[in-house]
């Protein structure tokens, strides 16, 4: 389960590792190695550095966490390397607080570190679980632990005391009795220290080129960059070289949540699926699990996190639920079958809707694409004209829309997973399903006279009717737009929308060789053959669930990006948002829930794109 703590979590970190040296000093602490810590009152903690968020910038060194301006004792600049946090920066000289520190380290105190927080995500591990991060295995004690999967590094602090026992600070001794003081004389190296550091800094990196020679320049960049000296480059080169000798097991792994995921595809009948979304490894290695049943599916859940397999189908089943991979497999198969099933659901409006992204919920203002004028010549001199949109816009928004539905064991137990499938269909076409719904709402509402004679984008009448004669008159409409200085727009029509009473009428119209006339005499040939494509959309005669409809009315739109009509997606996301909650979600009911949720809008846009014929007889 993932919940969010507190804005700011101080954390404190094991195995600190600080040195000092130089005028100004510098420091460089290896502030957080990548375990498991003890931070009152959360307990046993782990930090993800992969989701550490690092600005770049210099983050605060202050003292005892002390963020007042007397506790700021220096700046650095903060990243992760191997599996750990590292901090490498400048203590500011001449304030109490850093002439105390510096005077305590002279005297051999050992100093702590601790690194300040502000988490993001954070997931509850269960006991006994074993987890791959941070270039380690954690194992998961007796109980329970907090991984925080996502924060921000604010500030790192020196202390005398951690949180962590087992936290240690080394300092290293400036070879320069007058570290630390302030005076020009004491802060300014001689000349001679000057060319001797320079030559031990070109030495110490001829040795690192010479250890690496032309083969391993990955690990000279490394060795340059993070104060390596010769021997220890040499040794890294060393274990480099070795060969990779490839073990195989004597017996199979256990299933990962992947490959578990991928053989409960398989059960349902969705193998190509798992292949596409995880790979012909996971999908081989499912196979070779040959789970032909729940039972199979079960045992291989309780296997992946070493518990003993109980006797009797309802213990095993039991069992199984309350493992983290199960669960977790289940949610992740649902998800994919979703997925797919909404993107394969009918969504007739792709062929002529604009597809836009908003950051957020508020109302957005947008340029219609035909309403931006036209370049002009420029004149000597090199002046640029400047062009007006004022009445040239539309405006679109998204909204949120979601469901929830949950699944009970005995469900499960007794369909054999097919309604976990069943209701991942269902919710994908939903999902789907609902976004049309809105899209031909507003279509249909035709808000503002979005359809009018005004706007020479709508006819009605007699000749109106679906014909080829009609076509060929609301096609010749929307090549004749025109902007308000009488500048052709160059429109053209490219999709013919229509309810399901008029598709055999389209069809005959745009797939006919030949239509003959109603006098009955010479044939033709059909020049409106494949000239436009057609849509057939239920919902446009759909009177119990929509106003505006007819069975009658047809419609013309250009290009999507044309835009006579826009959809628009918060961030830009076109698919929905599926969260899966295992059987220990809720606790009194043994039940698995899904919750589906969507941001999306539709608002109709530059009317000259379009063309509505009413179709009466």
């Amino acid at each position: 389960m993932t919940t969010a703590l507190e804005p700011s979590l101080m954390l404190a970190a094991a195995d600190v590792e600080l040195m000092a040296s130089g005028r100004p000093p510098t420091i460089s602490v290896v502030g957080y190695t990548g375990g498991m810590m003890r931070v009152p009152p959360y307990g046993d903690l782990v930090i993800d550095l992969a989701g550490l968020q690092l600005s770049g910038d210099p983050i605060p060194i202050l003292a005892d966490h002390d963020s007042s301006l007397r506790g700021i004792i220096g700046h650095g600049v903060a990243r992760v390397n191997a599996g750990r946090l590292l901090v490498q920066g400048t203590l500011i000289p001449g304030s109490e607080t850093t002439q105390r520190i510096i005077e305590l380290n002279k005297s051999g105190f050992r100093f702590q570190a601790s690194v300040g927080v502000a988490p993001g995500i954070i997931e509850r591990v269960r006991a006994g679980e074993t987890l791959r991060i941070n270039n380690r295995t954690i194992q998961s004690p007796q109980r329970a632990f907090s991984l925080v999967r996502t924060g921000e590094l604010r500030e790192i602090s020196l202390v005398a005391l951690g949180a962590d026992a087992s936290t240690s600070v080394s300092i290293a001794a400036s070879r320069n009795k007058g570290y630390g003081m302030t005076t020009a004389e004491n802060i300014t190296p001689t000349a001679d220290e000057i060319r001797a550091e320079a030559l031990a800094e070109t030495e110490r990196i001829a040795a690192i080129r010479k250890a690496c020679g032309s083969r391993f320049t990955d690990i000279e960049a490394t060795a340059i960059r993070d104060g390596w000296d010769g021997q220890r480059t040499e040794l890294e080169v060393l274990r480099a070289s070795r060969p990779v000798v490839q073990v195989t097991p004597s017996r199979p792994e256990p299933a990962t949540r992947m490959v578990l995921t991928a053989a409960i595809l398989a059960h349902m009948g969705r193998e190509s699926l798992a292949e596409k979304h995880l790979g012909a490894d996971a999908a081989q290695r499912a196979r070779d699990l040959r789970a032909t049943n729940l039972m199979d599916l079960c045992k291989a859940a309780l296997t992946m996190e070493h518990r003993e397999l109980p006797h009797g189908r309802d213990a095993l089943i039991q069992a199984s639920i309350s493992t983290f991979a199960l669960p977790a497999a289940l949610g992740d198969s649902a998800n994919k079958i979703l997925l797919e099933s909404y993107n394969e659901s009918p969504a007739t409006w792709r062929a002529f809707a604009n597809v836009k992204s908003a950051n957020d919920f508020k109302n957005h203002t947008a340029i219609r694409p035909s309403d931006t004028g036209e370049l002009t010549e420029i004149a000597p001199g090199g002046e640029i004209k400047h062009g007006g949109m004022s009445e040239k816009t539309y405006s679109y928004s998204v909204g949120s829309f979601g469901k929830m539905i949950s699944v009970d064991r005995r469900d499960i137990v007794n369909d054999d997973l097919s309604v976990f499938e069943q209701t991942a269909q269902l919710f994908g076409r939903t999902a789907m399903r609902s976004l049309s719904d809105l899209v031909y709402k507003v279509l249909l509402a035709n808000a503002g006279s979005f359809f009018s004679g005004g706007n020479v984008n709508y006819d009605a009448g007699a000749g109106t009717v679906l014909s080829i004669a009609s076509l060929n008159a609301g096609i010749a409409r929307m090549l004749a737009q025109r902007d308000a200085e009488k500048r052709d727009l160059d429109i053209r029509p490219r999709t013919l929308l229509v309810p399901p009473e008029l598709q055999q009428s389209a069809k005959e119209l745009l797939l006919s060789d030949f239509v003959q006339r109603t006098n009955n005499d010479t044939p033709t040939g059909n020049a409106l053959k494949n000239s436009v494509a057609l849509e057939v959309e239920p919902r446009l005669s759909n009177s119990d669930r929509f106003t505006g409809t007819s069975a009658k009315a047809w419609y013309l739109f250009g290009s999507p990006s044309d835009a006579a009509l826009v959809v628009a997606f918060l961030n830009g996301v076109q698919t929905p948002t599926v969260e899966f909650f295992g059987f220990d979600s809720t606790p009194n009911r043994l039940a698995a829930s899904w919750r589906v949720y969507f941001d999306y809008g539709a608002a109709l846009a530059d009317y000259r794109a379009a063309y509505k014929a009413k179709g009466e007889a």
